[in-house]
């Protein structure tokens, strides 16, 4: 029987990695919390789009088997597998393209949002030290109104800059990942979840009352993919392990896609961050270099040709870890495939972890922004950042 403390505890390992996140740095700031809900609407149409895909791939792999006829009739053997090994990649290819099409899409929509941003800051900083200054002529005579004018002409920069610090690259892509997650795992883990825990409804007052559950007929739902465990847990393990990679997915791909946007890590933060990717061959290493400096742990140059290895990055990672769930088609594969699933996740967070520990995720606008909130420097030499 699925009881009510084998769901609670699936819920939790499911969703708890986006829900503490959610809870402890996007629910704090509104704008956090529109750039999630953007986000996981982001993951629909990478969703719709893939299904989309699938659909017509699968009509076009059924007019072609239909044409064949009974050509393959005595190769069951060998066709069941290729026809297996030909859906997973049917499936994985086209599903991973679309969501990192959608993702980058996503990464540079954000990207134009925030120029718009800046643009309307740095015009209301102008139009505010203009009234100030008026204020300060018409006071000229009196010096002490002249002082508190002078003081009080700091402050809407200040405020404003500590607006804008809450939308760095860090939390930001953050909150994305977590919008993005979230949807993902109610998309992956919903359905088996809803299915199983109208079983514990079924309880009454601590007795079974029968019935319930996927099956129909009550009891814990156990498959031959992972007979050790009940399929709640599996599949809780890989909807937490997806949403884990969800976020760190999203936060590469906003360092990817904020260095291809930018002609060089020492650009001045004027430039339009959504400008067209310059080519980078005189911009440091080429991008295979790039990639290969990132797969094998030694960081990802903070340059355009780093940004081409962490948007790929993200996709060779992304296929990776659908292709390593393929042993779940066979008996006990969850012995294969977590395993594997982990492995992938250590191996992304090893990246980026290589990439925040050089102080390289933040462009270096944002960088100088932060250092000069944290250094209390006065007003005069942080409004230029905006215009």
């Amino acid at each position: 029987m699925t009881s009510p403390t084998l769901t609670l505890g699936s819920i939790l390992i499911a969703y708890s990695p986006t829900f503490s996140l959610l809870l402890l740095l996007v629910l704090q700031k509104p704008q956090l919390v529109i750039l999630a809900v953007c986000s996981a609407f982001a993951y629909l149409l990478s969703a719709l789009l893939s299904s989309v895909v699938w659909l017509v791939t699968s009509a076009i792999g059924n007019a072609i088997h239909s044409n064949n006829g009974d050509d393959n009739d005595g190769d069951d053997g060998d066709g069941n597998s290729n026809n297996a090994i030909g859906t997973l990649f049917a499936l994985a290819i086209p599903g991973v393209l679309c969501q990192m099409i959608v993702r980058c899409l996503f990464v540079n929509g954000y990207f134009k949002v925030e120029n718009v941003i800046r643009r309307s800051v740095a015009k209301h900083e102008k139009e505010e030290i203009a009234a100030h200054n008026a204020n300060n002529n018409n006071a000229a005579n009196n010096n002490s109104n002249n002082n508190n004018n002078n003081n009080n002409a700091g402050n809407p920069p200040s405020e404003t800059n500590a607006l804008q610090l809450q939308l760095n690259d860090l939390s930001c892509s953050i909150a994305a990942g977590c919008g993005y997650a979230l949807l993902h795992a109610l998309f992956l883990y919903g359905t088996l979840l809803a299915s199983e825990s109208g079983e514990s409804g079924s309880y009454d007052e601590g007795a079974y009352g029968g019935g319930g559950g996927s099956t129909g007929y009550g009891g814990t739902l156990y498959q031959a993919s992972c007979g050790g465990i009940p399929s709640l847990i599996n599949g809780a393990l890989i909807s937490c392990m997806f949403s884990v990679l969800d976020v760190m997915w999203m936060m590469l791909c906003f360092f990817g896609m904020r260095r291809r946007s930018s002609s060089s890590p020492s650009s001045q933060p004027n430039n339009n961050a959504c400008a067209s990717a310059i080519p980078s061959s005189s911009a440091g290493p080429s991008t295979i270099a790039s990639l290969l400096r990132g797969i094998t742990f030694r960081g990802l140059t903070d340059t355009p040709s780093g940004g081409n290895a962490a948007v790929l990055l993200v996709g060779i990672t992304h296929l990776a870890a659908s292709l390593v769930l393929a042993p779940n088609g066979y008996e006990d594969g969850c012995k294969i495939s977590l395993p594997l699933l982990g492995g992938v996740v250590l191996w992304v967070a090893a990246v980026l972890r290589r990439v925040v520990a050089k102080g390289r995720f933040l462009p270096e606008d944002q960088r100088r922004r932060i250092q000069g909130m944290q250094l209390g420097l006065g007003s005069a030499g942080q409004t230029h950042h905006v215009e």
